[in-house]
This record gives structure tokens, sequence and C-alpha cells, in this order.
């Protein structure tokens, strides 16, 4: 099977010369297979506007740029080496702990036993921690939760979910249930991929197409549907929603699968838990309370607070940046330089991160 569009929700990419903007919703990453056919590339999908109309506002100068992030907020940057030790590349997906990050490691192009492995920032050393068995297995797509880490593999017809120790160990099968499909004889047919969260002993799944949760307990058993949940979408844990047009950005209702609260809204712009952002403003989702962003182009929100914007000074110099919502305070990532491709900016529901040297700079909450 190769892959016909990913993730749907979970990563994006922000090309910050070209001033794109991606939707970055979703606990994990989804994704939709072909049965046979041409790879093409991941492919990010376009930012939805949905609810209300925001206010349009002029493009916003401010008098200074503002300084490194690593200055102002040095509690929300990480360093982590682009390859283990043995040469191959890493790339970082997540966080098992506040200091240990969870990545994959594969070669370039097909790699038929691609593997997981953790990055301790102190003592600065990675581990690796299993040997995936199926490569077509979405490797973006892992949710971390007691004491596991899991995914999912694309078994035939069916969905397995795969569970290792977040200490390393040999990939164990949870459970299974049909893979969501368009039939295609022609070309093909497509086969849909789940987004994952773990919590309160189990893990829960919604299907890519057509959304409705599951759950099965961590021992594993036989799944079950989540009752109230037709037709929503994992979020992030614990929040599960029914997306207003397609996107979890523009949910108008969560549902916190732990507890039962839900949060009822018509929000605006791109949206996690309790924040909204679109241009150079951020709003609760409630609409009790409107930020006005120190510059532009706000492309993505991480942890509920971390807003990615762009800054333009009176002397015409340009900087990614990244604005606290609790705190109000603001630093760079780096001043755009018009004749130099600048980085490309991943993005999650719980990080950013994007290549400098021989490192990925990853930014996550300071609560990580």
């Amino acid at each position: 099977m190769t892959v016909r569009q990913a993730r749907r929700r979970r990563r994006g990419l922000v090309l910050a010369a070209a001033v794109a903007t991606c939707l970055v919703a979703g606990v994990t990453s989804a994704a939709v297979w072909r049965a046979s056919g041409p790879e093409p590339a991941a492919t990010p999908q376009p930012a939805v506007t949905t609810g209300r109309t925001p206010p349009v506002h002029e493009p916003r100068t401010v008098e200074e740029i503002a300084p490194p992030l690593q200055q102002v907020m040095p509690s929300v940057m990480a360093e982590v080496p682009r390859k283990v030790p043995d040469g191959r590349a890493f790339t970082p997906k997540s966080f098992i702990d506040s200091r240990t990050v969870l990545g994959y490691v594969s070669k370039k192009g097909y790699d038929p036993a691609p593997e997981w492995w953790a990055y301790r920032l102190d003592p600065q050393a990675f581990r690796r921690l299993a040997t995936v068995g199926r490569p077509v297995a979405p490797m973006d797509s892992p949710a971390v939760g007691e004491g596991v880490i899991a995914w999912y593999e694309h078994a035939d017809r069916d969905i397995r979910i795969m569970t290792i120790p977040v200490t390393g160990g040999a990939p164990r099968a949870v459970t299974s249930f049909p893979a969501e499909r368009d039939v295609d004889e022609v070309n093909g047919d497509s086969v849909y991929g789940v987004s994952l969260a773990v919590g309160d002993g189990k893990i829960f799944w919604s299907s890519n197409k057509s959304g409705g949760v599951g759950q099965v307990p961590l021992q594993g058993g036989e799944p079950s549907s989540v009752p109230g949940t037709e037709g929503s979408h994992i979020f992030r844990w614990p929040w599960a929603g029914r997306p207003a047009d397609g996107s979890m950005r523009g949910a108008t209702s969560l549902l916190n699968l732990s507890t039962g609260e839900r949060l009822s809204a018509h929000p605006w712009g791109q949206c996690d838990v309790t924040w909204c952002i679109a241009g150079n403003q951020a709003t609760r989702r409630d609409g009790g309370q409107t930020v006005d962003l120190p510059g532009d182009n706000s492309y993505s929100l991480v942890a509920d607070r971390l807003v990615t914007i762009t800054q333009t000074d009176r002397r015409g110099r340009k900087t990614m940046a990244v604005f606290d919502l609790a705190t109000s305070q603001v630093g760079r990532l780096w001043i755009r330089d018009d004749h130099k491709a600048s980085s490309t900016l991943y993005t999650s529901t719980e990080m950013l991160y994007f290549r400098r040297g021989d490192k990925w700079i990853v930014i996550h909450g300071p609560d990580r």
C-alpha cells in the first residue's frame, strides 16, 4: 500500500518564505493509503477558517523585532541531534516525558525496518526502543501515555493497534479492526488510517474518514465504541469533537473523553481547546478574551499557548517568531533573508521543530 494523502491532522509544514499556513490539529496523524500506484510525498493540508469571520486588519509593523527566543523563553527550547550515533537520520515526533523526545530513525526512501528511538535531553543520549515490523505504518502517528507508546499499522484490510513500553521492548498487538476504505477497482482502494490517544487505562482512536471514537483496554481485547461520539474525531487527549467543515481546528464542540465535559462554541480560524488564532489576533473559544498579537500571519498554536507569527519592523526586516499567550512574551526563531531559502517549520499540537545545522531545534510548551 502507498500513501495517497498524509497527515490530515497532526503534522504540518510552515514555509516561512512563502507565508504558508497549515493545520496542525489532532493527537496523531491521519493517513489514507492506496493499494497500488506510485507513492507521492506527504502533502500538508491548507488551513480552513470556520465559524464567524474575524475582523480584517491591516498588516502590522513593529518598532523592533523580537530578541532571540532562547534569550526570552529558554524553557521552551531544546536541541536534538539530527542523527543517531550510527549516522542515520532521526526525526522528532513527540515527547515521552518532559526531558525525553520520541522520534523515528529510517533510511532515505524505502526502509523495511524503521525504528522508534528516544533522545534524553539530559544527559544527551539516544536509546533505541523498537523496530517497526511493517514499514508502511505511519511513523508520525505515535500517541504516548500510561507508560506506553501506541501507533497503528495497516495489516491487510485491518487497522492493528501496536504498543511498546516507553522504555522500549518488542512491539505488542493490542487489537485490530476493519479499516475504512473507498473502493476503486481502477487505481486501487484508498484505506483510511486512525488518530490515536492514550489515557484512563485505554487506547482511543477515531477513523480519519467518518469519525466515531473507539476504545480498548491497554492490555488488549475486543474494541468497542464510546457512546455519544458518532462522527467525532480525536483531537488530543482527552478531547474529541465534531468538525464543522472537515477540520478539527474548526470543531464547534469538544467532548472530554475522561470526564464527559463538553465545550461548545463557534470558533473562527485555527483552534486548540482554549484559544483560536487568525491573522493578528487570538481569541478564546468562548469569546471571553481577545489578544492582539505582536505580528501577523499566525500560523500555528502549540500547547494551547505558543503562537507562531511573522514580524516586520520599520526597517523592513522580517522574522519568524513565537508569542506566548500565557505570559505575553515573544522571541524570534530567525531573521528572514530574501536571498536565502528560509527554514521549514514542522508543527504539531504539542511542539514545532526546524533544522539548524546538525541539530533539530524543538519548541514545546514550558510544562513539558
